[in-house]
């Protein structure tokens, strides 16, 4: 029993890598990056911890889509126990479109609760885990508003993964980067 569901676990691993072969990246013609407001203001700067996108100068716009889809799959969040597969090996990329946060409450009380305090955990803990990828392979952090990052992140949808990768990839941002340990 024990080692069919392994190899269970196995095929579906082989299955999703074929299926990520298979994906073709968006057309950066096609994707709309909105417009980045007030960069420079200090208050901005000051919340750059909390809201923030990756750029890399040089980098070509597949590259970063590459390198933004191979982040993704370190972004799913279960919280009171493991959910098989959840090791992410660096040298396999993996298809981030059966992401999905599996919160575990208990109890009526922490049911209303939870998802208020859930929000912020959730935040800190992707985009710490985009940051511990990426920083690496040399992307710097830049601030953004709130409203902005709300449009860019999109909730970590496939739309938004394009979105980052065209901002990535794009002109050097008009704003200074956050230092690596803000």
């Amino acid at each position: 029993m024990r080692t069919a569901f392994l190899a269970s676990v196995m095929l579906l691993g082989a299955a999703t890598n074929s299926l990520l072969a298979q994906q073709a990246t968006p057309d950066p013609a096609t994707i709309t990056v909105p417009t980045l407001h007030n960069q420079r203001d200090s208050k901005v700067f000051d919340q750059g911890w909390k809201y923030f996108y990756f750029h890399r100068v040089g980098v070509s716009y597949e590259e970063a889509y590459a390198d933004l889809l191979d982040c993704y799959r370190f972004l799913s969040l279960s919280q009171s126990w493991t959910v098989l597969p959840s090791f992410a090996p660096w040298s396999t990329r993996v298809n981030p479109n059966g992401y999905q946060p599996m919160p575990m409450y208990e109890g009526l009380l922490i049911d209303a609760i939870a998802p208020a305090l859930q929000a912020t955990q959730n935040r800190r803990a992707r985009q710490s885990r985009l940051r511990r990828c990426l920083e690496p392979r040399g992307y710097l952090r830049y601030p953004l508003t709130e409203t902005d990052w709300k449009l860019v992140v999109a909730d970590f949808s496939p739309t938004a993964l394009a979105v980052q990768a065209k901002l990535a990839s794009g002109p050097i941002p008009d704003a200074e980067p956050l230092a690596p340990n803000k």
